[in-house]
């Protein structure tokens, strides 16, 4: 019977997309599934020390610029990117770019040319994270959600880019 079930699941599994069976096997939904890279991935490097690749191309309108509100997800690591999560977003949030509402290097990866429906992974290093501080930046738990001076790995998805009336482009393209 255990040899069944066994069998059962393993042809399952066999049958969905790689990115899909990890969701199976943790029971965790097929959306919230993270691709894993099947070969080491050459990162690109900015000047100011962030590393991202891309996951996915976006095929949409883009890149976002400075002073447009666009909405994203994303999943947030310590510790590489099969890391500790500390954060996740799987519906959209709205974000001003250059308001500083979220990590200076999460701005940066959204702005390195990056099109309405890509997934890109992205290496955050102190300076362009949560610094010398941690997370929260003060108080008795200071630090105590992300450490001071901690590399944070996000993957993100953009999702759209919103019109300076409220509107939406690049919905369809997710």
């Amino acid at each position: 019977m255990q040899l069944l079930a066994i069998a059962a699941l393993a042809c399952t599994a066999h049958a969905l997309k790689p990115m899909n069976r990890r969701a199976v096997m943790l029971g965790v939904p097929a959306a919230a599934a993270l691709p894993a890279p099947s070969r080491a991935v050459e990162m690109t490097k900015t000047a100011s020390g962030l590393e991202y690749y891309d996951v996915k191309v976006g095929q949409g309108d883009g890149p976002a610029k400075l002073d447009q509100t666009v909405t994203i997800d994303y999943v947030a690591w310590l510790n590489g990117f099969e890391g500790k999560e500390f954060s996740r977003f799987e519906k959209p949030i709205k974000v001003k770019l250059g308001e500083k509402k979220v990590a200076p290097g999460l701005e940066e990866c959204l702005l390195a040319d990056m099109n309405i429906g890509g997934t890109r992974r992205c290496k955050l290093p102190p300076s362009l994270a949560y610094g010398a501080t941690g997370y929260p930046k003060s108080g008795d738990k200071a630090g105590s959600i992300i450490p001071p001076n901690a590399d944070v790995y996000f993957q993100v998805r953009l999702r759209s880019v919103v019109l300076s009336k409220g509107l939406g482009f690049g919905l369809n393209v997710i």
